[in-house]
């Protein structure tokens, strides 16, 4: 069963340079396509200047996808909606609706439900990060671990852990793998 994605900037149109967005975007997608390539279906492309679109074959690939995407795109913020076995766009239509950063559809009502519910408990982790977090989730996610990650930036391994602790480096890991568990754990259950 495929997961569909579609992610927009939130407030693109209100950037100071809605144009230097098209080459970062850009980028994503090449990463994403990259990164995820065992698994993608159809390859992420940006579309309409401010959206990505793609979709992958493994469903519990999805949370760290997700949040790939949105550590190359930071500060600036996403908004995504996925659809398991169907498309992404009536969950962005419902994220967009109700304000929120993720929405899931495609499960089934009762597994939708308690999985939105567990995503929009994350919401206002992610929105609170700022720019020298995102700095830092980054370099983690490339370099491997805090030595390299801390020495890529120019900076002690102790203020790479604080900024990691302040931006809920760890709880969000963890709620990603709890996803993928989650969603790896029902399509076992469906076959």
């Amino acid at each position: 069963m495929q997961a569909s994605i579609y992610a927009d900037v939130v407030g693109s149109k209100k950037l100071d340079d809605p144009d230097a967005l098209v080459p970062v975007l850009g980028e994503a997608v090449r990463m994403l396509n990259h990164e995820f390539a065992p698994v993608v279906a159809e390859p992420f492309v940006v579309d309409f200047g401010d959206e990505i679109r793609g979709s992958i074959a493994d469903p519990a690939e999805t949370p760290l996808c997700v949040s790939v995407m949105r550590e190359c795109l930071a500060p600036v913020m996403l908004r995504v909606g996925i659809g398991i076995g169907q498309s992404a766009e009536d969950a962005f239509t419902i994220a967009k609706h109700e304000d929120i950063l993720i929405h899931y559809m495609g499960i089934g009502e009762a597994a939708d439900l308690l999985l939105n519910a567990y995503c929009r408990l994350l919401d206002p982790v992610i929105r609170r990060r700022t720019a020298k977090q995102w700095e830092a989730i980054r370099a983690m996610r490339t370099r491997g671990d805090r030595t390299r990650a801390a020495q890529s930036l120019g900076i002690a391994r102790q203020s790479l852990s604080d900024r990691l602790r302040a931006a809920n480096f760890g709880l969000i890991e963890e709620a990603d793998a709890t996803v993928a568990n989650y969603l790896a754990a029902i399509a076992y259950d469906s076959v």
